[in-house]
């Protein structure tokens, strides 16, 4: 009888297999996407599922996976050219503060950017236009924020509840109740500079490891063959 190393890889299946034969495609690689979290809604904001690539790691709502193209343009979406050099800042779905926070990851918030690449997803889509990546910056302070943010939701029953009560999005009398968001308020107080220290130090180190949560990619346009 086989046992060991050899058996067990002679029983791993490819990611087509292992997905459902209806499964939505990956924008960047083509490969089948699989459900990651879901993430709880209130109010105005819906529930949402969020698939992610096993190849390429590129996230994206599953009511709302882009083409190619568009994928593409939400990604270029605010970019900066100076002659061919084209720079992009863009969230990390392969950074500690997505892993860490899953569905409280701040940079799932509503009205953020449909599409949430990784370094090899950026690349993929990148030369789908012509674009050659050239290098990637791991982001500290912006990246800081959002881990601060990712933690402290962590610890609310409402996602970035800060911003959305000093926005108006959500009262009191809304989202999950009024003992719900009065907690939340405390809580808000009491931990915003514990999870501030917390957080400088976790995204430190995660820039460090190249597994920042915000990420600046630099790309170079090819010459045209035309």
């Amino acid at each position: 009888m086989a046992i060991g190393l050899g058996t067990r890889r002679r029983r791993a299946v490819s990611l087509d297999q292992g997905a459902a034969t209806d499964a939505t495609r990956c924008p960047a690689c083509g490969e089948p996407l699989f459900v990651w979290v879901e993430t709880l809604g209130y109010g105005a904001r819906e529930d949402q599922v969020i698939d992610r690539c096993e190849n390429c790691g590129l996230a994206v709502a599953r009511d709302a996976v882009p083409s190619a193209d568009h994928a593409i343009d939400a990604l270029l979406f605010g970019r900066e050219e100076d002659g061919t050099r084209v720079a992009i800042r863009a969230d990390n779905a392969a950074s500690l503060q997505a892993w860490l926070g899953a569905e409280n990851w701040a940079e799932l918030r509503p009205g953020g950017r449909d599409v949430h690449p990784t370094p090899k997803a950026a690349g993929l889509l990148l030369a789908r236009r012509g674009l050659e990546l050239r290098r990637i910056r791991h982001l500290i302070r912006p990246g800081m924020a959002a881990m601060w943010q990712t933690l402290l939701n962590l610890l609310t029953f409402h996602r970035d509840f800060a911003s959305e009560a000093v926005s108006g999005r959500l009262r009191p009398g809304t989202g999950r109740g009024l003992a719900a968001f009065w907690i939340d308020a405390v809580v808000t107080v009491l931990a915003a500079i514990p999870t501030a220290i917390i957080a400088v130090v976790l995204e430190t180190g995660a820039v460090l490891a190249r597994r920042g949560g915000v990420i600046e990619i630099q790309a170079d346009r090819l010459p045209s063959t035309d």
